[in-house]
Formats: structure tokens, sequence, C-alpha cells
């Protein structure tokens, strides 16, 4: 059976689509199948994040009658599935709602977990597409605006009784300015199962086009997502250390018996 796992925040700009990316590259590499849905309609970044952009066939192709879901699904390099929508501005336009019901239907049973990255915000298309989630994950970052904004998320949630997993608290810089974990979990009256933090790592692997695995796959970012993908799955994970170069260097050489 297929789990739809919705991603979503309650404002823009906490980093949503890398989350929703890095966890189905994280589910992946654990031996998942998975599909990455871009289901942030007006505004889609999955496509653009990843290099597939001027795509033949986009989810909006789909959702207009033109062809079938099976034609917008694409292999990526990082070796996850992705259903990209279009950032043509003639293919958001007229968007027929009505048709998603017909286009979840089809996408069941074609994977075992799909992550769905919707709008940012809670407004019509983001209700649209969460309708047909079993299970979402709320992103935000460590500031009061984004953690007011999440707990809306989360009420509107439990309103469309759709399962709330937890938070992923992304873009952590560490610093006095930000509320604690602590903080973040009782305002939010959920867990936070992860902390990311703000670092070059991300903002790299988003300009090559590439998942975090590609590019930097010993970082914290990476371990993090690791985690989180081993929590959802039921399986338990042990965070793998970066070394630094000189231990590194130094492990090389006790390897080779010269200490």
């Amino acid at each position: 059976m297929t789990r739809f796992i919705a991603v979503l925040s309650g404002k823009g700009g906490v980093g949503k689509t890398t989350v929703a990316i890095n966890l189905a590259d994280a589910l992946n590499k654990l031996g998942r199948d998975v599909v990455v849905l871009d289901g942030n309609l007006t505004s889609p970044d999955i496509g653009l994040s990843l290099g597939l952009i001027d795509v033949p066939v986009s989810l909006h192709d789909v959702m207009k009658g033109r062809k079938s879901i099976m034609n917008s699904i694409y292999l990526h390099s990082s070796g996850i599935r992705v259903i990209p929508g279009s950032i043509n501005l003639e293919a958001i336009k007229n968007m027929n709602l009505d048709s998603l019901e017909r286009i979840f239907k089809q996408l069941k049973g074609l994977s075992e977990i799909i992550i769905m990255d919707l709008e940012a915000g809670l407004g019509t298309e983001t209700l649209s597409v969460l309708q047909f989630a079993d299970e979402v994950l709320i992103v935000t970052s460590p500031e009061i605006a984004a953690v007011a904004n999440a707990l809306k998320a989360i009420k509107l949630a439990d309103e469309m009784k759709v399962t709330v997993l937890g938070v992923v608290l992304n873009k952590v810089k560490g610093d006095s300015l930000e509320l604690s974990e602590g903080n973040v979990e009782t305002l939010l009256e959920r867990p936070v199962l992860v902390m990311i933090n703000e670092d070059n790592d991300v903002r790299e692997s988003k300009l090559k086009k590439q998942t975090l695995f590609m590019n930097t796959p010993n970082s914290d970012s990476v371990n993090k997502f690791k985690k989180l993908a081993a929590y959802l799955i039921g399986e338990k994970y042990e965070e793998s250390l970066r070394l630094p170069k000189e231990s590194l260097f130094q492990n090389i050489l006790n390897t080779l018996g010269l200490k």
C-alpha cells in the first residue's frame, strides 16, 4: 500500500522543498521505492531544484487530461523518481483541481512512498492536495513567525484528519536569537523529529541541482535526513560522524601501519 506523506509549512522560506527532496533520497538510500511529487501547483520548485525544468510531460499536463500520470515520472540521477510541475505561466492557468482525485487514484500502488511537496501557506491549492495525504511532516525554522504559522498548519491537518508525524526544525543557526527545540515543541505540541542546520552543504547542493547525498554524502545534514527517514519507516539509525581531515589522514596511516 502506498503511503502519501505531505511536506507542509505554514509560510515560505523555511526550506520545505529541500526537506522533501532529501528525505526522499534518504528513504531511497534505505531501500524504499520513493516518488517525489511537486504539489506546489502555482510555484513548483521540485523540477527547478533537481534540474528537471523543460520536461516533455509535467503534472500540469496530466491535470489537463493530456497525458497519463505514468508519462510524467522522471528518474533523477540521485535514484529518486520525480513528478515535476510546470513552471510555464500558461500551464498553471485554469488548473482543474478536480482532476487531482483521478490522479491520486492512479498513484496508489505506483510506489511504496510518495512524498508530496505542498505549496507554502494554507490556501486553496494546499487544501486540494493535502486532502489526499495520509500523513504530514511540518517544516519550520526556529523563528516565532514561522512557528506561529506552523501551528496553523498543524491545526489544519488535525481538522482534515491527516496524521501529523512531527516537526522538522530546519535552517537552524544555533544562536541566541532562535527559539530552542524545547520552545518549539511546547508551542506546537508536537515532537521535533530532527534539527537541520543552516549550512553551505545545503546551499551548494541546490546550486548544483543535486541532492545532499550526491554532493556531500558524509555531511551532518545527510545524517539528519537518514535519521528522519529511518524514523518514518520504523528503523533504527546510528549517526555516522564526519571525521576531520586530520583524523581521516591519521586513520589511513594507522591502517597502513605507519603511525
